[in-house]
């Protein structure tokens, strides 16, 4: 029998988790885990209906308003959808439905669930004027800036309508593991989901840190379409052109079997799909039966969730094993017994860093339950502590670099522990050396790692510009590289020589710089030489630049090994050039903007780019040498401030018509 004392202890432990979640999008457990204790309290106030406290996670909506984004009313609420993980309990969804209906005949629209992060848009006259997170389902953040960012959202539609639809924005697999990659090596604590990191992305308080997490979206439905069923809006909203789930993962069903022949279809080949989907929505499909139906303080009753509980198998740590990433970070990694997992067979799992593994307790020899965090990364969810050897100890962090010997080094308010020896540390240089030749940066086919150990072990490489001075008959050397395969590798090497500005900043891997922030500095600089140049103050004028990144910057081209390294790389034929058209003569040609509010019909990304190729620059604050300030909805303080100094502010139709 359950005790108030345990109710409100397990109240008091899923708030936490919701902090967690919401807050700081890092949760520590998986959404069937969480799922499980707000079953366990709804099974408990069902039976001590006295007990239960008005903010009750089981009528809770979303979580709390995200500070820095303005707060917006949903004129029509955003509610959360109830779950299922049976057939049983989606044959008694559908048997309320029925009773609720009175026997009037019903079919239900079935879809792919997606794991992302619910929004509302709004769309006036066919232009979208604002985009709103679910928050708790009344209130929500206004992130308009941010949602302009994504590419694949229309910010025009192809008709004159006014209607307010509803998407999930998310981060493809592929980008999610880059994204991680990226987090790691820059000492960053890494997203448990790629859901996690679309909440954390849209969180940002910088649209152009938002538009490099490469954000995508798919919109699934619409108030306002005056269609009559949901099956309908499906094709509507395609129609508008907004992006929408293929049809093949989209079905009208009437009967509960019908449903899971759907479920077991889609189960099958979602580790195949290159977003992530937790599940199915099931939906009453005409429309005039949701108003009849209503909702619940938290769900609507008309529809519900069955998820697919996630795949998870029992293994051994045969051994934690240390690698070191090309920036020094020193990685823990769990060497696994092979076990078969979600369609592939898992040896190794990610133990993330050293806080990481107290938190979980993990230890060598121990007996634990892995999964696919997100379907995408092996991870260890928890111990078998029943199962744990007597003799077992607690992991530590090597105090020395497993590579080099370096005395490992801890910096303040980081979780990373680094190797210091970034000049003759072998582990590093090898990353370093991959990084480089990845297809974010330089983009050399046919050169991977095991290649490039190779390369590195028969002596003929040691750093980048290496590559650009290998010859055949190196080459040749390395055991199972044919003639073909040689003569494709230097011609990939050959045609790496031309490459972009943003990719070269990108590939030389100055700390803190991500694929975006390398974008952000190409267009201001417009060359490397004159990068290296730059000042600290100039470099943060740059929107989307900060203190952190521009002092970075500024060690990294100023040391003289790397200044070495540059000149040796252009000497040896590589040419970076900027992708910013140039448009001469122009009445923006050396003065300054500052962007604000949001814009109808542009995001402040894309004015910015249209600003520099008339020879403008673009600044983040307000000041004495600010010549322009272009204006959209909402723009705060910057607007107020360039008023006080008198300075010029431009409306869009303004802007439009200098362009």
């Amino acid at each position: 029998m359950t005790t108030l004392d345990a109710y409100l202890k397990l109240l008091e432990k899923i708030k936490r988790h919701d902090t967690l979640y919401f807050q700081h999008s890092q949760p520590e457990i998986s959404d069937y885990e969480y799922d499980l204790l707000v079953k366990r309290v709804e099974k408990i106030e069902s039976e001590h209906p006295d007990w239960v406290p008005e903010d009750t996670p089981t009528s809770r909506v979303g979580g709390a308003p995200t500070k820095g984004f303005p707060q917006v009313k949903h004129e029509y609420p955003m509610l959360s959808l109830s779950n299922t993980y049976s057939k049983q309990e989606v044959a008694a969804f559908i048997k309320r439905v029925d009773k609720f209906l009175e026997g009037r005949p019903v079919t239900y629209c079935v879809e792919l669930k997606m794991d992302g992060v619910a929004l509302s848009l709004k769309y006036e006259e066919g232009t979208l004027i604002r985009g709103v997170t679910r928050g708790n389902g009344k209130w929500g953040d206004d992130i308009t800036p941010n949602i302009k960012t994504i590419t694949t959202l229309p910010q025009m539609l192809k008709e004159n309508v006014s209607i307010e639809v509803r998407g999930e924005v998310f981060i493809p697999k592929k980008e999610f593991i880059e994204l991680n990659r990226e987090r790691e090596e820059a000492g960053e604590v890494p997203w448990a989901n790629p859901r996690n990191a679309a909440a954390g992305s849209l969180k940002l308080l910088d649209a152009k840190e938002v538009a490099e997490r490469k954000l995508t979206i798919v919109v699934y439905s619409a108030i306002g379409s005056g269609k009559e069923k949901h099956s309908q809006i499906h094709h509507y909203l395609k129609k508008m052109g907004f992006p929408v789930g293929s049809e093949k993962y989209f079905k009208v069903c009437k009967t509960v079997d019908e449903i899971f022949a759907f479920a077991d279809q889609i189960d099958k080949i979602r580790g195949d799909l290159p977003f992530e989907i937790d599940g199915i929505v099931i939906k009453v499909d005409l429309l005039r039966y949701h108003d009849m139906m209503g909702a619940t303080a938290k769900s609507p009753r008309w529809a519900t969730a069955y998820k697919f509980a996630p795949e998870q198998a029992e293994t051994v740590i045969e051994a934690i094993s240390v690698q070191v990433g090309r920036t020094g970070i020193l990685t823990p990694v769990a060497d696994l017994k092979p076990v078969p997992l979600a369609g592939s067979t898992i040896s190794r799992a990610t133990l993330h860093n050293e806080e990481e593994v107290a938190r979980k307790d993990i230890r060598e020899g121990d007996y634990v339950i892995i999964e696919k965090g997100g379907d995408i990364i092996p991870k260890v969810v928890h111990v078998i502590t029943a199962k744990r050897a007597r003799h077992s100890k607690p992991w530590i962090m090597p105090e020395v670099c497993p590579i080099c010997g370096a005395e490992v080094i801890r910096k303040e308010g980081e979780v990373a522990v680094r190797c210091p020896n970034q000049a003759k540390c072998g582990g590093q240089n090898l990353r370093r050396l991959s990084f480089f030749a990845s297809k974010n940066a330089m983009d050399i086919d046919h050169l991977g790692p095991e290649i490039i150990k190779k390369l590195a072990d028969y002596g003929f490489i040691s750093r980048a510009s290496d590559l650009y001075r290998l010859t055949a008959e190196e080459l040749s050397k390395l055991e199972g590289l044919k003639e073909k395969s040689i003569k494709n590798l230097l011609k990939s090497i050959e045609d790496s020589k031309k490459t972009t500005l943003a990719h070269f900043i990108f590939a030389i891997g100055i700390p803190y710089v991500g694929q975006g922030t390398a974008q952000l500095l190409a267009d201001s600089a417009g060359s490397i030489e004159k990068l290296a140049k730059m000042s600290e103050e100039e470099l943060c004028t740059i929107d989307g630049v900060g203190a952190k990144v521009a002092d970075s910057v500024i060690e990294f081209l100023r040391d003289p090994a790397h200044q070495k390294e540059i000149d040796d790389l252009l000497h040896l034929g590589v040419t970076p050039t900027t992708q910013l058209q140039k448009i001469e003569g122009h009445a923006f040609k050396g003065k300054t903007f500052v962007i604000t509010g949001s814009l109808a019909a542009l995001t402040r990304s894309e004015a910015g780019t249209l600003i520099k190729e008339r020879g403008g620059r673009v600044s983040s604050s307000v000041s004495k040498k600010t010549d322009f300030v272009l204006v959209g909805e909402d723009p705060g303080s910057k607007y107020d401030k360039a008023k006080d100094l008198g300075i010029t502010i431009l409306d869009a139709a303004s802007f439009q018509k200098i362009l």
